[in-house]
């Protein structure tokens, strides 16, 4: 009767550390992929300024010279090159 509660204790005891570890996984891979969600929506922004940037060619934009962008819904885009 005592082989068979020890074997019981044993299997049960690595039952829990499977699923601790199971949920520590789950756990840690949740904060990588918030993580790289956040890295990549930055890097959309990035990919949305270099579009401006080559659509208007604002490397050209002397300094001291201003640009105007107006959309169709009416939003007023204004930018300037410090002297």
């Amino acid at each position: 009767m005592t082989d068979i509660s020890a074997y019981a204790i044993v299997a049960l005891t690595a039952l829990g550390w499977i699923y601790v570890m199971t949920k520590t996984g789950e756990w840690l891979m949740s904060i990588f992929l918030k993580q790289w969600t956040n890295r990549r929506k930055e890097s959309r922004q990035q990919k949305a300024i270099n579009e401006l940037y080559d659509a208007y060619n604002l490397e050209e934009l002397k300094d001291g010279s201003t640009l105007k962008i107006a959309t169709r819904s009416g939003l007023k885009i204004f930018m300037f090159r410090d002297k």
